[in-house]
C-alpha cells in the first residue's frame, strides 16, 4: 500500500518547474530550492550552488561535498560536464548554465 506523503511530494519537484537555455543564474523563488536539473543536452555549469541551511542534508556543489555523501564524494567544478538527458537530484541555491547552451535545462523546485 502506497503513502500518502506531501513531504515525498514537496520535496520532488511538484511545486513548479522552469527552463533555461541562457547563460543566466537561475534561483528558485522566495522559501524554495532547486530540487533537481535535467540536462537536454551534454553541460558544463558555470556556478552551482548548494543549499546548506540544514546540517543534516547531504550535498554537493561547484565547492564542496559534506562527508555525510559517504567516503570520497568530492565536489563538482567548472570541468564536470553532465550528459544529456542525466536529471541530478539535491537541493541547491542556484546555478548558472553556460554560455554556449542550445538545448537548456528544466529545473524543478521544491523545499
Amino acid at each position: 500500500m502506497g503513502i500518502n506523503s506531501q513531504g515525498v511530494a514537496y520535496n520532488f519537484g511538484q511545486l513548479g518547474s522552469g527552463f533555461s537555455d541562457e547563460a543566466a543564474e537561475v534561483t528558485p523563488p522566495t522559501g524554495k530550492v532547486i530540487v533537481a536539473i535535467t540536462f537536454l543536452e551534454a553541460t558544463v555549469l558555470s556556478t552551482l550552488v548548494a543549499d546548506t541551511d540544514d546540517p543534516n542534508n547531504s550535498y554537493f556543489s561547484h565547492t564542496t561535498a559534506v562527508a555525510g555523501n559517504g567516503g570520497g564524494a568530492a565536489e563538482t567544478d567548472g570541468a564536470t560536464s553532465f550528459p544529456a538527458g542525466l536529471t541530478i537530484y539535491g537541493r541547491w541555491k542556484s546555478f548558472t548554465p553556460p554560455t554556449s547552451t542550445t538545448g537548456g535545462v528544466i529545473f524543478y523546485f521544491g523545499y
